[in-house]
């Protein structure tokens, strides 16, 4: 049996469970994390269980921690069905939880198993759980399992991917399990792809605006900039208009097109960017075809934003609601949060920057915001930095930020180069925080912790004397 085969079969213990619940008329909580890939599961699991007829409860998190297993405990539902974590927390759920607990995720398990718990995951069959398949997408099988019929949540399966940034195949394609997703979405009629200029509004925004809203990749002096877009694009002689109507990036000719990718090109490299950054602009476009044009919902990457900005800005409610079908109210409040977020994203580079926030270590580079840096930006901040080679030297960032409790929440991000000469920053984090007395986890290229604020310089030096343990040379 390959991997796959594996990996799917061991989905139907859960299916099972599941379905025992509802037939049971069981309580079921569902718990799930607060970013794009989390709402998009949530969003999934709480559909499958209305169709069911299932008395449910989700929530979106920003932790698992063990305030919130013994608030569940409390609760005392009859299933809990975790996504998108809790598999770096087993030990913790099977000591606090009596109840019958299910975990789809794709983060670095504990390895802690129990007689209650049935833990899904692609990583305990080999498969890599930062490329292969997100949460969403695990959380979509598992739905398809249930039910047939819920193979029109295939879209919403490939969002976590997309938000997650797997798209790490050629022209940024999505591999492994996401393509047996996106197989279903093609056949059904949901999905469209080609490969393109990567813009946030492709088909829906104006030129200028599309540029601006482009954070991935991070266009330094345009992205969140308008009017520094307007601009630029009349200075390599786009026009913005045609008549009365604002042009899209879809209106362009195939000329205009590679003009715009060569003047951004120049740009990025003027601005420091690393000169393999500039790739990041062209890649498969994913189109989702139910969806108004007019939306931010049509990209699929935009889509992923969209719930992104919404659990980070404290709103998951929001999100969720959209992955249950709320195109009105909820979509225009996304909206909106969508517009604050990137604006704080965009503030937030400008202060590292011009504060020259950036420090560099051994084998490291560190980022202490403490309370100036808003703990739910801080790790895309770093990723950006990162990503587009404006930190020279081949090494991890590791940002600090204070979060409440009298915590720290720690964000790390690594490069595809750094992964394979052997650095699982997810591994890093979870051992040096556990020696603080924290928690901590995730992917090999980006992971996270969170550990007691006093902590910070005794965390941050045992992170770099980690690091070079895990890299070959």
């Amino acid at each position: 049996m390959s991997s796959e085969d594996a990996f799917i079969s061991s989905l139907k213990p859960a299916v099972e469970l599941f379905i025992k619940h509802v037939e049971m008329g069981s309580r079921i909580r569902i718990v799930t994390h607060n970013d794009a890939d989390g709402l998009a599961s949530g969003g999934i699991l709480s559909v499958v269980a209305h169709r069911k007829g299932a008395a449910f409860r989700t929530s979106s998190e920003k932790k698992l921690d063990e305030k919130l297993v013994r608030s569940l405990a409390e609760e005392n539902p009859s299933l809990i069905v975790f996504s998108d974590f809790g598999s770096g927390y087993t030990d913790l759920i099977a000591e606090n939880l009596s109840q019958d607990v299910i975990i789809l995720d794709h983060h670095l398990p504990a390895g802690h198993e129990a007689d209650n718990l049935v833990h899904v995951n692609p990583m305990l069959h080999g498969i890599d759980g930062a490329r292969e398949i997100a949460a969403s997408g695990i959380c979509y099988l598992f739905a398809r399992e249930v039910d047939e019929g819920n193979r029109d949540l295939s879209c919403l399966g490939l969002v976590g991917a997309l938000g997650d940034q797997q798209d790490k195949g050629e022209r940024k394609t999505l591999t492994g399990l996401n393509t047996l997703i996106e197989e279903d979405a093609v056949k059904d009629g949901f999905l469209e792809k080609h490969v393109g200029l990567i813009f946030y509004g492709y088909e829906t925004r104006p030129l200028a605006k599309a540029i601006a809203y482009t954070t991935t990749p991070y266009i330094p002096g345009l992205s969140g900039e308008e009017g520094a877009c307007l601009a630029f694009l009349r200075e390599v002689g786009i026009p913005a208009n045609e008549g009365d109507r604002l042009r899209s990036l879809a209106d362009l000719t195939d000329e205009e097109k590679r003009t715009l990718f060569s003047a951004l090109s120049s740009h990025m490299v003027s601005m420091g960017c690393d000169a393999g950054a500039v790739h990041q602009l062209i890649g498969t476009i994913y189109t989702f075809r139910l969806e108004e044009p007019s939306t931010s919902l049509r990209s699929g990457r935009e889509h992923g934003s969209l719930l992104n900005a919404c659990g980070r800005m404290e709103k998951p409610g929001v999100g969720l609601s959209i992955c249950l079908g709320d195109r009105g109210e909820a979509m225009a409040e996304a909206q909106e949060i969508l517009d604050l977020y990137r604006r704080k994203i965009g503030s937030s580079l400008g202060l590292v920057r011009e504060n020259d926030m950036v420090e560099e270590r051994d084998h490291i580079y560190v980022i202490r915001a403490g309370d100036t840096i808003d703990d739910t930006v801080i790790g895309v901040v770093s990723g950006i930095l990162l990503n587009q080679g404006i930190l020279k030297k081949k090494k991890p960032i590791i940002s600090t930020a204070a979060s409440e409790d009298d915590q720290m929440k720690v964000s790390a991000r690594s490069t595809e180069e750094l992964a394979l000469r052997g650095l699982h920053m997810g591994l890093v984090m979870q051992k040096a925080a556990e020696a603080m007395g924290g928690g901590g986890g995730g992917h090999d290229v980006a992971a996270g912790a969170y550990v007691p604020i006093d902590k910070e310089e005794e965390f941050i030096a045992r992170v770099n004397s980690l690091v070079p343990e895990h890299l070959k040379e």
